[in-house]
């Protein structure tokens, strides 16, 4: 198999785990990894066993990933990965469903023989909040949503009403500039 397909392998790997709860994720990530996304900044090992507070665990997570873009040069590369999330929660009594669309950057790296993921970070791009069932009735008033950033609002309304907090400075495509100095780090950091 060849570096890009390993590469491939690993990201989808991954998702998959995280998405099922395999403990297997652990495998894709070096020791000394980080991790930052919507609900945890940190070492990967602090990612692999935590939840986002959000989480309704009498529902499943489901998260769909797009054909990754790899940008490989040696023994590194970082991975552009687009990628859904849509979970059901009670908000109001309603039974709900966000959907959340995020490009994950991942850096890898092959160290000894084998890739795995040096770093992963969530870049939030929009999000739909919605009633599972057609025709219930389910009203936000704009004026909780104020302050709200456009890329990822109703995760932060969801996390607001789930009694969680969330910050307004994540990374997300409403701050471009914030955007392309990820880029320009990753690309810096793939060809050193």
């Amino acid at each position: 198999m060849n570096d890009l397909s390993e590469i491939a392998q690993l990201v989808s790997r991954e998702r998959m785990f995280r998405v099922r709860g395999n403990s297997e994720i652990a495998n894709c990530y070096f020791s000394d990894a980080t991790v930052a996304t919507s609900w945890q900044s940190g070492p990967a090992s602090e990612f692999i066993k935590a939840e986002s507070t959000e989480v309704d665990y009498r529902f499943p997570i489901v998260g769909s990933i797009s054909a990754p873009v790899i940008h490989l040069h040696g023994s590194k590369a970082f991975v552009e990965l687009p990628t859904e999330t849509r979970m059901r929660m009670v908000i109001k009594n309603v039974v709900v469903e966000i959907e959340s669309f995020r490009r994950l950057i991942y850096r890898v790296e092959k160290r000894h023989n084998e890739w795995k993921i040096a770093n992963m970070i969530s870049i939030n791009e929009s999000d739909n909040l919605h009633p599972v069932i057609p025709g219930t009735q389910f009203k936000i008033d704009p004026e909780e949503l104020i302050g709200y950033r456009p890329s990822y609002q109703f995760l932060s309304y969801v996390r607001q009403a789930a009694g969680g907090s969330i910050s307004q400075d994540l990374l997300g495509t409403d701050r471009p500039d914030d955007v392309s100095r990820i880029y320009q780090q990753a690309e810096k950091w793939v060809n050193e």
